[in-house]
């Protein structure tokens, strides 16, 4: 599921063709530190902390003071390799130590079921490069896309070149409007079986539509969604610039979700990006706006075979998906719901990145879509971050 809501900004920021070294530079530490945790980090439960995702039964991994839950991790270089520690208390950002996790959750209550109030806190040491530099990259390279002979579309770029190697790719101008249209293929299934599998069955149980908008701009809005297997880019026309300083970015979420004999229907859940600058200091910030309506139908399935349910099954579904958005949005005390703070502070290779969010969860949370399956060897998404190296760096 997670794959679903990241793909429309991947897709949107893997279309740039403008070289910039030193946004590929971060783009490869960046990519490198989180293909460690996922591989050397080996006990699930911590890397789910790790990620701000904890849950109850996993809880005897934090490290217990004055009533709150803390684990922080580092990453640290070994002989040209990075090697990873974990403790109770949070670690020194070094040159040899450059990339720093810390968690702390504090227990607490909301309409009588147990959360866990969360906050994350994420330093890396990084070229100088900052989401102001990659808008106009991003921009410009849109603005190419959209004047390119559709016949070569395909050849635009090492990630277009990528995805239509592994997906079906088709690529059509309607009343003004650019679509690329990606379909899973067999193509896929041979290369990344894993990750063939995971998707097909995901888009076969969830319809979902991203708008993704500036303030007043709602008719140059960039929408992406799915029809069943085929993950649809719709860019529309505006001018050159249009999204090269943007101050801030909504995002309407929608997703109609088919599974276990439920049917779940959400729809206008807003989310808000905002970006400044002060000096060397660039801070992206961004919390969900807009509860969304939800109407559940259906009926949860009664008896399942032996093992195929392993996850916390709430009793009342409506009450849960609506307690779930008011968390998200507002709060279990009503100052400020899931939100996240991200300041870059350049200075050289030797900028300093610090990433901030903050959280509430349920501890016992619906996760029909958690999945341990295995991941392919390349990954996909590893093998698709490394063609937008290249074409960040022009190779």
């Amino acid at each position: 599921m997670k794959f679903l809501t990241l793909f429309p900004f991947l897709l949107l920021i893997l279309q740039c063709t403008t070289h910039h070294p030193a946004a590929a530079d971060y783009f490869e530490k960046y990519f490198t530190y989180q293909e460690v945790i996922q591989n050397e980090v080996e006990d699930e439960d911590i890397r789910s902390i790790i990620y701000g995702n904890p849950e109850s039964d996993g809880e005897d991994n934090f490290h217990e003071k004055d009533g709150k839950l803390l684990l922080s991790l580092r990453l640290f270089e070994n002989g040209g390799k990075f090697g990873n520690e974990i403790s109770g208390s949070p670690f020194a950002l070094t040159p040899f130590s450059p990339y720093t996790v810390s968690v702390e959750a504090k227990k607490n209550e909301f309409r009588k079921k147990n959360t866990y109030k969360i906050k994350r806190t994420v330093e890396m040491i990084s070229p100088e490069v900052s989401v102001f530099d990659v808008f106009p990259v991003m921009d410009e390279s849109v603005s190419k896309l959209r004047k390119a002979d559709l016949s070569q579309v395909q050849k635009f770029s090492e990630v277009q070149k990528f995805l239509c190697e592994n997906f079906d790719c088709s690529i059509s101008k309607e009343e003004g409007i650019l679509f690329l249209r990606y379909t899973l293929s067999e193509r896929m299934r041979e290369r990344f079986p894993q990750t063939y599998k995971k998707l097909s069955k995901r888009l076969d149980q969830v319809a979902f539509r991203f708008q993704i908008f500036q303030p007043g701009g709602f008719s140059k809005g960039i929408e992406v969604y799915n029809e069943k297997r085929t993950i649809i880019l719709g860019i529309p026309d505006f001018a050159a610039g249009h999204w090269s300083h943007p101050k801030s970015i909504h995002i309407r979420s929608y997703f109609y979700v088919s599974i276990l004999g439920l049917k779940v229907d959400i729809r206008g859940l807003g989310y808000t990006f905002r970006f400044s600058r002060s000096g060397n200091t660039d801070i992206v910030s961004g919390e969900f706006t807009k509860i969304p309506e939800t109407n559940i139908g259906g009926r949860f399935l009664s008896v399942f075979p032996p093992g195929m349910v392993n996850f916390f099954i709430p009793e009342d579904m409506n009450q849960y998906a609506d307690d779930s958005f008011e968390l998200m949005v507002k709060g279990s005390e009503a100052d400020g719901g899931n939100r996240f703070q991200t300041k870059t502070i350049r200075n050289g290779n030797k900028t300093k990145v610090i990433l901030t969010s903050e959280s509430e969860i349920f501890r016992d949370r619906f996760l029909p879509f958690k999945s341990k399956d295995r991941d392919d060897e390349p990954g996909f998404f590893s093998s698709l971050g490394k063609a937008l190296i290249r074409d960040l760096r022009g190779k």
